[in-house]
C-alpha cells in the first residue's frame, strides 16, 4: 500500500514527502531524545546545587558540634577536678573572705540558669555596699576562675550616695554543676 502510494508521486512530491518524514522524524527526537535529556541535565544541576548547599550546610553544624562537644568534654574535666561538693555558694563567700568584702555583702541569693541534659546552670546575684575600686578589682579577681568554672556574667557599678568614695556593685555570678542522672530527667 505504502509501495503504490510511493510509486504514483512525482519526483517533486516524492522530495516535499521525504522532506516532511526527515521533519517529523527529527522533531520526533528532538520531543522524545533531546529536550527531555536536556531537561532532565538542567534538574540533575539544579538537584546538585542544592545538594552542595545542604552538605555545606552539614559540614557547618558538625563543625559546630564538635566544638560543642569540645567545650561539653573541657567543662567535665574541669567538673572531675573539682570537689564532688562544691557549690558556687560557698566558693563566693570564701573569695569574698579573701578579698576582705566579706563584710560588704548587703544580699546573696542563688538561682537556677539554664539547663541542659547532663549540666545545670548555678547563678548568685551578690550585692557589695560601700568598697572600694581596690576591693572590687581583688574580688572580681578571685571571684572570676576558669578552672573551676566560675564567671562574670553581669556587674553594676554606682557610686553610693551616702558616701561617694564607696561604691555600691550589683553582679551576678555563674558557674556549671552535673545534673544527677535522676535530676535530668525532671
Amino acid at each position: 500500500m505504502m509501495k503504490a502510494f510511493w510509486d504514483k508521486l512525482d519526483k517533486k512530491q516524492r522530495y516535499y514527502a521525504a522532506g516532511v518524514a526527515i521533519f517529523v522524524l527529527a522533531a520526533l527526537i528532538l520531543e522524545f531524545g533531546l529536550l527531555p535529556f536536556w531537561e532532565a541535565q538542567g534538574k540533575i544541576k539544579q538537584a546538585v546545587q542544592t545538594n552542595q548547599k545542604k552538605l555545606g550546610e552539614i559540614i557547618r553544624l558538625d563543625n559546630e558540634f564538635a566544638l560543642q562537644e569540645a567545650k561539653a568534654a573541657k567543662v567535665k574535666r574541669v567538673m572531675a577536678s573539682r570537689l564532688a561538693d562544691f557549690s558556687l555558694f560557698s566558693y563566693l563567700e570564701k573569695k569574698a573572705l579573701q578579698a576582705a568584702v566579706k563584710g560588704n555583702i548587703k544580699n546573696m541569693s542563688s538561682s537556677r540558669g539554664t539547663q541542659t541534659a547532663n549540666f545545670e546552670e548555678s547563678l548568685i546575684d551578690i550585692r557589695l555596699d560601700k568598697i572600694t575600686i581596690k576591693q572590687l578589682t581583688d574580688f572580681l579577681y578571685y571571684a572570676e576562675s576558669p578552672a573551676d568554672l566560675v564567671r562574670i556574667k553581669r556587674v553594676t557599678v554606682s557610686k553610693m550616695k551616702e558616701s561617694p568614695e564607696y561604691l555600691s556593685v550589683q553582679m551576678q555570678l555563674a558557674s556549671f554543676q552535673m545534673l544527677n542522672p535522676r535530676q535530668g530527667g525532671q
